[in-house]
C-alpha cells in the first residue's frame, strides 16, 4: 500500500501541471481565427487562387472543433484551480455538440469531394487546404471526444505512448462519460 503524497508535494505538483496546461486554452482560442486565416493566406498567396465552399466548409469544421477545444482546456484548467462550475456548465453543451461537430465534418468531406471530382487532376490551393483542414478537424474531434492524440508536449504522455500503452482517453470524453454516470446511476 503506497502512502499518499504530502499535502505540500501535491500541491506543488498540481501548481506546476497548472502552469503547464494554462496556455492550452489560450492557444486553441487563438487558433480558431489563426488556423483559416493561415489557410486563407496561403491560399490567396497564389494570384490565381481562390478560397472554394469546401475551404470555407473544413474552416468552419475545424474552427468549431477548436472552440470545443479551448473550452474543454477551459475546463480542465478551471478544475486544476478547484472551480468546477465551468465543467458543470459546459460538459452538457459540449455533449450536445458532438453531432453537431460530425455534421460539420461529413459537411466538409461532401464538399471537398465533390471539389476533388471537378479539379483533380489538378490541385488547388483551396482542395489542398480543405484537404488539411479535414484532416485536421477529424484529428481535433478524435482528441477531444475520445482519445487525447497529442503526447509531443510533455515526456510523460510521449513516454507513455512510446510504453505501447496506447492513447488515454480525453479529458472532455471523461467529464462526459462522468456526468452521464452521474445523471443516469445505475440501480
Amino acid at each position: 500500500m503506497s502512502t499518499p503524497a504530502p499535502a505540500s508535494t501535491e500541491s506543488t505538483a498540481r501548481a506546476k501541471l497548472r502552469r503547464r496546461l494554462r496556455p492550452y486554452y489560450k492557444m486553441e482560442a487563438a487558433n480558431v481565427v489563426l488556423v483559416p486565416l493561415i489557410a486563407c493566406v496561403a491560399v490567396l498567396a497564389d494570384p490565381a487562387g481562390v478560397i472554394r465552399p469546401a475551404m470555407i466548409a473544413a474552416m468552419v469544421a475545424t474552427s468549431f472543433l477548436l472552440v470545443v477545444g479551448t473550452i474543454a482546456w477551459k475546463m480542465v484548467v478551471d478544475g486544476l484551480e478547484g472551480n468546477r462550475a465551468t465543467e458543470r456548465t459546459w460538459v452538457p453543451r459540449l455533449d450536445a455538440a458532438r453531432w453537431p461537430s460530425l455534421a460539420l465534418i461529413l459537411i466538409a468531406l461532401v464538399l471537398t469531394g465533390m471539389e476533388a471530382a471537378q479539379t483533380l487532376p489538378a490541385w488547388p490551393g483551396s482542395l489542398i487546404a480543405a484537404k488539411i483542414l479535414v484532416v485536421l478537424a477529424i484529428l481535433e474531434y478524435i482528441n477531444y471526444y475520445h482519445y487525447q492524440l497529442q503526447h509531443f508536449d510533455h515526456a510523460a504522455d510521449f513516454a507513455r505512448l512510446m510504453s505501447g500503452r496506447g492513447f488515454r482517453r480525453s479529458h472532455l470524453s471523461r467529464a462526459i462519460a462522468a456526468w452521464k454516470a452521474a445523471k443516469n446511476p445505475r440501480p
